[in-house]
């Protein structure tokens, strides 16, 4: 915002801007749900948690319930005193780190897992452990049973915030899968796509914050600046399976590890802050990994829901119970994919559907792609059940966040699996994955601020810290990364300093750094250190050098913060509280989204323009010093309603425009823009000049014929002797006569008897 002011009497505007809504939390959430509960179902979750207190009103049992639970061993005793299957659906809770589940999507997870999912779940909500939701349209309580029966699409439940941190990972019951035989050819990834992607991800946000709708999704150019970035949407060089819609996964997985986030009180979804990286980077594949178990709006066959879709998807709720059963197996035996697909079929039929309450096909299909996803590798099913769902889900997205290796078993050639370290230990029945090997020496710097890194280097911190302050431009088996002005503004602000960088980068090349690197990153350090940065002030411009200083000399003492002198007539307030608009005669404020505003007027001489303050910008002086010059305004300071600025336009001024670019098109262009009006031709006279476009003008002595009527004069144009020897009329009697033409043309009229004088012309002045 600009203020044109005079040290004079008016007053400001301001407007706020528009409010989101923050989630709802878990505990809020929980609490919410025990309220829609009939008194004695209340009373009765009370009393199982210890002595009941026969005083409480039923309206205070939620608080009192919700308070209970954060007591460890309240909640551990009411964990023991249930069976094995509850506990499986509590560790369900605990593994996607959510506390909500919807009823239809726990009860396939727990049926995928072989067990019976009403009674673990009925014993669960009669201790309180979880709550019944039925929707925000839906009425009270009063039987579990029929609450449950009543609309299965809108019925959830909402587990207790501890119950995170207390449930315990239970594997399945029954017989476990039948192990595969020898296996060679083992396979596993090094878990840094995600993370890789997510970091590009990062960089773009910092670079434009996405905008959101009111419902909560992308708008259509952001969206399409997402999904058409070619490192977040390009190929995976080690890929056993495609992943769908791809960089709407990376974008969905950063915000659920709060690598990106919605900006409080605004529809902007902006980027962490660069110390994320160094809190969270060591813990962030467990993070990605537990991002995707819960992701619910994605499926690995046909990629991320239609916006507005209704339709809860199936597939996502078998991703926990699918590790579970290899989470069976001992460290060393590996499981066939045929063999787990007959498994989970014989516990339930139709484990692999897409979504529930709704007929679509076996397989959903990509937005924008085909309906059967691509092999990666060509393979087709060797025989027996169909595979499809497991090879999208375990070889696709499992094997990229690292949690399972592969491999052929010997001599069948069966796909066979197994949980990598990270997945044992991201469902609690391993330890910490050991760290991987460090090759400090990865990176090759190039001259052209290219550099070439090896992933063997790469862990989840270092890509942090060059995300910090180098741009991913490729991602593959060979990563390629730039260093832009830009970046390194990033890293500068992100509390990096110029040497700081230049240590990280030769810390981890090959070789010694090329000689530009090092003179370019200082030179861009210094540049940005010149230049200051407010996130917050207002700018007050004022129409000359003297009205600043007055409005300086006084200004009032209390400010807490003095305003900032900018160049010759503009001020820097940090606190727009402190400015004494009582004092101030505001000529006008602009919002520079909007197209500039005409606000210069053309003096009839056609090189002079009047600047109107109050309908100016700080763009216009910096387009006017390209081709004019400034003269002192004539009329004195104050003493005009509506002060005004004087510029002229002159050959010299116009001889540095034509050297700095400036072209023909662009100052018609600019006039229609600013001034409203075409060009003058005295501004195009100067310009064709000052371009060497005007051929040399000849000069001649024409002399001035006055004839005594314009009847004659008709006669002499008339003529066929006398035309000839005439020029132009110039008025009702008088007409050029060219110099050449004057002695024939007295010839001729002494011959029709009319005598011409021309002593008057031949005497001189």
């Amino acid at each position: 915002m600009a203020q044109a002011a005079d040290w004079n009497e008016d007053d400001p505007l301001a407007v706020p801007g528009p409010a989101v809504e923050p989630p709802e939390p878990p505990l809020t959430a929980y609490q919410a749900a025990l309220r829609r509960y009939e008194g004695a179902r209340l009373f009765e979750i009370h009393a199982a948690l210890g002595p009941p207190d026969l005083r409480a009103r039923s309206n205070a049992l939620p608080a009192a319930i919700a308070e209970s639970l954060r007591e460890p061993r309240v909640i551990e005793r009411l964990i023991a005193s249930v069976g094995d299957d509850s506990r499986l659906a509590l560790g369900l809770f605990a593994l996607t780190e959510t506390t909500s589940w919807s009823f239809v999507g726990l009860s396939h997870a727990l049926t995928c897992l072989g067990v019976d999912p009403l009674p673990a779940l009925l014993a669960l909500l009669q201790r309180g452990l979880a709550a019944l939701w039925l929707g925000n349209d839906g009425g009270p309580v009063y039987d579990f049973d029929r609450a449950i029966t009543s609309d299965l699409t809108k019925v959830s439940l909402r587990a207790h915030p501890s119950v995170l941190s207390a449930a315990r990972t239970v594997l399945p019951p029954g017989a476990a899968p039948a192990v595969a035989g020898p296996v060679r050819q083992v396979r596993e990834s090094d878990g840094l796509e995600p993370i890789l992607r997510m970091a590009a991800v990062w960089q773009r946000v910092v670079e434009g914050p996405l905008r959101q709708t009111q419902q909560v999704t992308l708008y259509k150019r952001d969206r399409d600046r997402v999904e058409d970035d070619p490192v977040l949407a390009g190929p995976i060089a080690d890929a056993l399976e495609p992943l769908p819609d791809m960089a709407a996964l990376w974008l969905t997985l950063a915000q659920g590890v709060g690598l990106l986030r919605s900006e409080a009180g605004s529809d902007r979804v902006v980027a962490a802050s660069p110390e994320f990286w160094e809190e969270n980077a060591i813990h962030l594949p467990q993070m990605v990994a537990v991002r995707w178990l819960s992701l619910r709006g994605w499926d690995e066959r046909g990629g991320m829901q239609q916006e507005g879709s209704t339709v809860e998807l199936a597939f996502p709720h078998v991703r926990p119970a699918v590790l579970l059963w290899l989470a069976r197996l001992a460290e060393a035996e590996w499981l066939a994919l045929e063999d787990l697909a007959q498994h989970l079929e014989a516990h339930a039929p139709h484990w692999d559907r897409p979504a529930f309450f709704d007929a679509a096909p076996a397989v959903p299909s990509p937005r924008g792609g085909k309906g059967k996803r691509g092999k990666a590798d060509g393979r087709t099913p060797a025989g027996g059940p169909e595979v499809d769902a497991l090879e999208a889900l375990l070889l696709g997205a499992a094997y990229q966040f690292g949690l399972v290796r592969t491999g052929e078993e010997v001599p069948t050639g069966r796909r066979v699996v197994q949980l990598s370290a990270l997945g044992r230990y991201i469902l609690a029945i391993g330890p910490p994955p050991p760290p991987r090997p460090t090759f400090d020496q990865f990176l090759y710097v190039q001259p052209n601020f290219e550099i070439i890194a090896y992933r063997q280097g790469l862990t989840p911190a270092l890509i942090g810290q060059f995300s910090r302050f180098a741009l991913w431009s490729q991602v593959g088996a060979a990563l390629e990364l730039k260093l832009t002005p830009e970046s390194v503004y990033r890293g500068l602000e992100g509390g990096l300093s110029s040497e700081a960088m230049l240590e990280r980068l030769k810390h981890h090349s090959a070789r010694p750094l090329p000689a530009g690197i090092a003179e370019a990153l200082r030179t861009w350090s210094q540049r940005r250190e010149r230049v200051s940065y407010y996130s917050a002030t207002t700018l007050v411009e004022f129409s000359t050098r003297e009205d600043l200083e007055h409005a300086l000399a006084h200004w009032p003492a209390s400010a807490r913060v003095a305003p900032v002198a900018m160049g010759e007539r503009f001020l820097l307030v940090e606190d727009a509280a402190s400015i004494p608009f009582q004092r101030f005669r505001l000529t006008g404020s602009r919002d520079y989204r909007r197209p500039a505003e005409t606000c210069l007027e053309v003096e009839p001489d056609g090189i002079t323009l009047g600047l109107d303050l109050a309908r100016s910008d700080l763009l216009v002086d910096a387009e006017l010093s390209r081709f004019t010059e400034e003269f002192a305004p004539a009329t004195p300071r104050r003493s005009s309603p509506n002060p005004r600025r004087r510029f002229r336009v002159s050959a010299e001024s116009l001889a540095r425009g034509i050297a700095n670019g400036l072209t023909l098109t662009q100052l018609g262009e600019w006039y229609l823009r600013r001034a409203g009006v075409p060009m003058p031709p005295a501004v195009r006279l100067m310009l064709l000049a000052g371009g060497g476009r005007v051929p040399t003008l000849e000069a001649d002595r024409p002399l001035v014929l006055h004839a005594p009527s314009a009847e004659l004069l008709d006669g002499l144009l008339q003529h066929p002797e006398t035309s000839p020897f005439v020029g132009e009329r110039l008025g009702p009697t008088a007409v050029v006569i060219p110099f050449q033409s004057l002695e024939p043309l007295r010839l001729v009229l002494r011959r029709i008897g009319i005598q011409l004088d021309t002593k008057a012309a031949e005497t001189p002045r």
